[in-house]
């Protein structure tokens, strides 16, 4: 204990510059809808910057909200950041506030006044249940514009590091956020930004059973399990996968942070090279499931698979470079034929069950694709 306390007055110094530096200051707020929604749609507030999840609220969620909103049932407060002063000239479309914790209910509030979604779900005020924003009573209209939300303004001088450190911290114990929002948020750099991009390359959305028409709904898409595929893919492959010791998580963050250092040509020809693999997967494998998981005897259990994915996927990668395939993809079509056999070796498939982040099973499944390729 006595040698603690002396640890601790030595770096009193210390201990009290930190404490300066991150102490957050902040001001107390109210907005009525009216103005929030106003300064959404200018862009005033912006409600999506890079730190934030994608919006994942369900419809019957948003309604439910708003059924609080005419009660006037408290609802958690919203926490803005301040990143422009409002002294400061700026163009009409520059955001002074970005959205660090309320996002969900910000956009489920503009969507409604917008008339984007109707009311579903309601118990109280059920007779409500199908009506859009445009079809409410003139007082519930008024109620709705005129009820206040409590905000939090956090001041324009505060560090950006620790206004993401505030967004991870508030989120905890919140709506659990899944591993590559929190990463999306704390590892933030170019290659974040390029694998988010490379997520909406088509004929990879086809073939993790993203649609088309409307990826927005799907649950990969909102949880962001699409952005991680893709730095699966470039974590693992170019033999990464052998040096897999900790956590699969860990890994795969300590490999952005790795590949946010990359030079913007490296990240140009990550970027096609991925390109090139899906496509070449996507026109050469059996069907447009490539990356389904079967039992022994051929019976198909799931039309994707993420363990199936990284065989596939980084297996190829391994035998052929990008450059090869978008040559003369003949020879690797050829080396494919017959993949799913692997399904009835009883290694690989208990390679992509149960555990299938345990770096043994991942180095098992990927050296099982290498070496039916090399065959």
């Amino acid at each position: 204990m006595v040698i603690k306390q002396r640890t601790l007055k030595n770096n009193l110094d210390v201990l009290q510059q930190k404490a300066r530096e991150r102490t957050v200051k902040t001001q107390n707020v109210e907005y009525d809808l009216e103005t929030l929604v106003k300064r959404i749609k200018k862009k005033s507030i912006k409600l999506d910057p890079d730190y934030q999840r994608r919006h994942r609220w369900s419809a019957e969620t948003s309604s439910r909200l708003i059924e609080s909103l005419i009660l006037n049932i408290p609802i958690p407060v919203i926490f803005l950041s301040q990143d422009v002063d409002v002294d400061e000239e700026t163009e009409d479309s520059t955001a002074r506030y970005t959205v660090i914790d309320g996002q969900q209910r910000l956009t489920a509030i503009y969507d409604y006044l917008r008339d984007q979604f109707p009311l579903e779900g309601l118990e109280t005020l059920s007779e409500l249940n199908g009506a859009f924003y445009r079809d409410l009573p003139p007082f519930l209209v008024r109620r709705l514009e005129e009820r206040t939300v409590k905000c939090m303004r956090i001041d324009s001088t505060v560090d950006a590091q620790v206004k993401f450190d505030i967004f991870e911290r508030l989120n905890t114990g919140s709506v659990r956020l899944e591993s590559q929002e929190l990463r999306n948020a704390t590892a933030r750099g170019p290659f974040n930004d390029a694998i988010k991009e490379m997520a909406k390359f088509a004929e990879f959305r086809s073939m993790i059973q993203v649609p088309e028409n409307d990826p927005a709904s799907n649950s990969k898409v909102q949880k962001m399990e699409d952005v991680e595929l893709v730095l699966r893919f470039f974590a693992l492959r170019d033999g990464r996968y052998k040096t897999l010791k900790k956590g699969f998580r860990e890994f795969l963050t300590t490999s952005l942070i790795q590949f946010n250092d990359w030079s913007d040509q490296e990240i140009d020809q990550g970027a096609w090279e991925f390109g090139v693999y899906m496509r070449f997967i996507y026109e050469n494998a059996e069907d447009l499931t490539p990356f389904a998981k079967f039992r022994r005897g051929g019976k198909r259990m799931s039309t994707f698979n993420a363990a199936v994915f990284d065989a596939v996927a980084v297996g190829i990668a391994e035998v052929f470079s990008a450059a090869d395939l978008d040559d003369d993809p003949d020879e690797a079509a050829q080396a494919l034929e017959g993949y799913r056999e692997l399904f009835e070796d009883e290694n690989f498939f208990a390679a992509v069950s149960g555990s299938v982040n345990d770096g043994a099973k991942v180095v098992e499944r990927i050296d099982a694709m290498v070496a039916h390729l090399g065959r």
